[in-house]
């Protein structure tokens, strides 16, 4: 079992918290905000509660979620290291790449995990989709298109949609490609908010295939689709009610349903903290590390310096 504790009790921290309460090989220790008001959730889960997060490194958890604002997330990662805390950050690790990579090289030279929250790589209907292109079944991949889109949520006001949420699917559509992108083209506008609420993506891939994304928060309702065209089969799938459909390549336009495929049912966040506490345990790597979120931290700056400059920008 591994003494484990959140740092940020928050929307998504709330999240975590009650996870780790969950899962048998966690050992919940604490939780650290500076509100006063969230003890109630320590109290809930039965772990101690600290407004200062300096105060629960001194209870040496094993292995911490830091869910605080992205701005943050450098100062207290560099602490928790230096306690010699393994981490998993939500995504991005950091606001800024020097930053990042600095946190990166800091946990490899201590020896320690530092994972970094891209959920999706953990919904079962992601996990079904990445087994079904792999096994061929749709021919070559030639683009994936993904969705997300969804009134805005006010916790967030220290970033655009392109930081917030485009980094998710910058890391999903590579993670099925199995490749990293090349080059991105963005376009943003900026209607509601004081950062960019709208955006979308193309990012280029090697053999001229492509990665479309679009996420907005100007939408009513919350859709979080992936679209995967292949030579062969069309497949659907929708990350929220985890459904994924393919539909058979057939230029008539009918008969067009291949089949609802059957997607294992769980928690994306069950399933990511359970497999970062194995990572711990067992001295593995985890599904999505820093180097991970780096890169799609990358290419949602170069997407960022492609809508100032309407020009295409290389991904270094």
């Amino acid at each position: 079992m591994l003494k484990t504790a959140v740092i940020g009790a928050g929307s998504m921290g709330r999240h975590h918290v009650r996870n780790y309460a969950e899962i048998a090989t966690s050992q919940l220790i604490g939780v650290a905000d500076p509100d006063p008001a969230r003890s109630e959730l320590a109290e809930k889960h039965g772990c101690a509660f600290f407004t200062d997060y300096r105060a629960l490194l001194e209870q040496k958890p094993e292995l911490i979620t830091i869910a605080a604002p992205t701005t943050l997330h450098y100062e207290i990662a560099s602490e928790a290291l230096d306690a010699g805390c393994n981490l998993l950050i939500e995504k991005p690790v950091s606001d800024d790449l020097d930053k990042a990579r600095a946190l990166m090289a800091k946990a490899r030279e201590r020896n320690l995990k530092l994972a970094v929250g891209h959920i999706e790589r953990f919904n079962p209907a992601v996990m079904e989709l990445k087994r079904i292109i792999e096994s061929g079944e749709l021919g070559e991949v030639l683009s994936i298109n993904n969705l997300r889109v969804g009134p805005y949520h006010g916790r967030i006001l220290d970033t655009g949609i392109i930081l917030d949420l485009g980094t998710h699917d910058v890391d999903l559509i590579s993670y099925l490609f199995n490749e990293r992108c090349h080059s991105v083209f963005a376009t943003a506008t900026k209607r509601k908010h004081n950062h960019e609420d709208h955006a979308v993506l193309q990012l280029g891939f090697g053999q001229g295939h492509s990665g479309i994304i679009q996420t907005s928060w100007l939408a009513p309702y919350r859709a979080r689709n992936v679209f995967v065209v292949g030579t062969q089969h069309f497949a659907l799938c929708d990350l929220m009610n985890q459904l994924i459909l393919v539909y058979d390549d057939n230029p008539e336009g009918n008969n067009l349903l291949a089949g609802l495929r059957p997607v294992p049912e769980g928690e994306p966040l069950k399933n990511e903290l359970t497999s970062v506490i194995a990572n711990v345990m067992e001295g593995t790597e985890p599904l999505c590390t820093a180097e991970d979120s780096i890169y799609a931290l990358s290419v949602c700056k170069a997407a960022l310096q492609s809508v100032e400059s309407g020009r295409s920008q290389d991904v270094v």
